[in-house]
């Protein structure tokens, strides 16, 4: 790979060099923002769930186009498009799809071999696919009986339009900004410095500390437990697959699959 055969350059700058600060400050001044004037009763509280969400996937998925050399304003665009999604989510039935519009500007720019960097470039083998098809299922079909076995929850069928809508979240902001981020610019730039393991060790105890601070994770311990367990797992495992296959894409397949398996669960 690329950091084995140029081992002085792998190594050269700073692990968070090229961090977009300016774009991060103004998302999290604007998250911050809409929480003091929604308690203020000035912004309705929908407000402050579209700022959070736009800070916090604009973020990572931004952060993870500058690292890859992308123009300041590429980064803002990624950003601009999950927040226009999350407006747009919440307009109407077909309000969801807007967030396609995030992860169609990632196939412009691989097409172009922009993010090569990132672990998106060609066309990807199908033993990757079916590796990250089957590490997916695996584990989404493993969380189903284990949580239902042990932690009183269910699995329920959710309405069409919810489970639409929760798929496009999914597709245009969770699984796109957190694998492009932990995996094609953390992980990336670790291996580069250090050692496989101490890539994976710290990419994905990120990957499982972005999820614990989501005030979405319920706080029962049983439940953050197993939230630590299986993201854990999924985070080290889509490394290796990125490692292995030379492409992000098995890694974004298997935790698609995982978190539409863990959106499938519910209180009994």
């Amino acid at each position: 790979m690329w950091a084995l055969e140029h081992p002085s350059a792998a190594r050269t700058g700073r692990l968070f060099a090229d961090t977009p600060a300016a774009l991060l400050a103004v998302l999290a001044v604007g998250a911050v923002a809409s929480l003091a004037l929604a308690r203020l009763a000035v912004l309705p509280p929908p407000t402050v769930a579209i700022a959070v969400l736009t800070a916090g996937h604009g973020a990572l998925l931004a952060t993870a186009l500058a690292w890859a050399r992308q123009p300041s304003g590429t980064a803002a665009l990624a950003a601009g498009l999950i927040g226009l999604a999350a407006v747009a989510s919440g307009l109407g039935a077909f309000g969801p799809l807007a967030y396609l519009a995030p992860p169609l500007w990632i196939c412009v720019l691989a097409r172009r071999g922009r993010l090569a960097a990132l672990g998106l470039r060609g066309p990807v083998g199908l033993k990757g696919v079916a590796a990250g098809l089957l590490i997916g299922t695996f584990l989404g079909g493993h969380l189903l009986v284990s949580a239902s076995g042990t932690l009183g929850l269910h699995v329920r069928v959710p309405a069409m339009r919810a489970a639409l809508a929760a798929l496009a979240y999914d597709v245009g902001a969770n699984v796109l900004a957190a694998e492009c981020f932990f995996r094609g610019a953390l992980f990336t730039r670790a291996q580069r410095r250090w050692s496989f393991a101490a890539a994976v060790t710290l990419a994905t105890a990120a990957y499982v500390l972005r999820y614990l601070v989501d005030p979405l994770l319920p706080m029962r311990v049983e439940l953050v437990v197993g939230a630590v367990f299986y993201l854990a797992l999924l985070g080290a495992i889509n490394c290796w697959l990125l490692w292995w296959s030379e492409s992000l894409v098995p890694g974004l397949l298997s935790a698609l699959i995982f978190f539409t398996a863990y959106r499938a669960l519910g209180p009994a």
